[in-house]
């Protein structure tokens, strides 16, 4: 009796000494995890904000810049003018009685400028940018600074055009007529942090010129 509760005496402690062991192992495992899903959490609320501010405002320079072209390039291909887009009609004493556009060549004109405006987004599929090291700080001062980190952004993107009437004095008597085209951008970014949406819109002036008089009660309606 004696020599076998020595043995299990001397057994107890082995066994007591794995449990230990892999209790420790599993505590520290669970421990790594937790630690792992923060460092996650954090630089995902940390990084999303300045990544989201970045690129939209990365992609509105891109963006103004594609529709202001678009609408320059369509409006030298057609050789457009004032005179061919708006319809004047006089009084005898030569101020303007009336006011209308020509809806075909307004429709034609837009759907030109939007095609131009889709096919440059198309370009934009993939999108490089580089933040600094210093963002990671959440530190004003430091978020400019630091190495540059690569970051690829997804667009996907849908334009939309609409006209508007701008009138504007342009001395005595006298009015500056403007057709603009709002074209509107709605572009969805797909970020290491998460996704984003922003809708950038740009006025473009298409077409103006002096009207010289009172403006017409009834003027033309640009969104036929």
């Amino acid at each position: 009796m004696t020599k076998s509760m020595r043995r299990i005496w001397f057994r107890r402690p082995r066994r007591r000494g794995k449990m230990g062991e892999h209790s420790q192992l599993l505590t520290a495992t669970l421990l790594g995890l937790a630690a792992a899903f923060f460092l996650i959490w954090w630089l995902n609320a940390t990084l999303h904000p300045q990544l989201a501010a970045l690129a939209h405002a990365q992609l509105q320079n891109h963006m103004t810049l594609i529709s202001t072209q678009a609408v320059m390039d369509t409006i030298e291909q057609q050789a457009l003018t004032y005179s061919d887009m708006v319809i004047l009609q006089l009084k005898p004493d030569g101020e303007v009685q009336t006011m209308s556009v020509d809806t075909v060549r307004l429709n034609s004109f837009r759907s030109l400028v939007l095609e131009g405006v889709t096919a440059q987004i198309g370009s934009l599929y993939c999108q490089n940018l580089r933040i600094p090291l210093g963002v990671l700080t959440g530190i004003d001062f430091l978020s400019a600074r630091g190495p540059q980190l690569p970051i690829k952004v997804t667009i996907v993107a849908a334009a939309t055009g609409q006209f508007r009437n701008e009138f504007l004095e342009a001395g005595i008597n006298q009015t500056l007529h403007r057709i603009m085209l709002d074209i509107t951008i709605t572009a969805h970014l797909l970020l290491p942090s998460g996704s984003s949406e922003a809708v950038i819109t740009t006025p473009v002036c298409v077409t103006e010129a002096i009207i010289v008089g009172q403006v017409p009660q009834t003027y033309l309606n640009v969104n036929p």
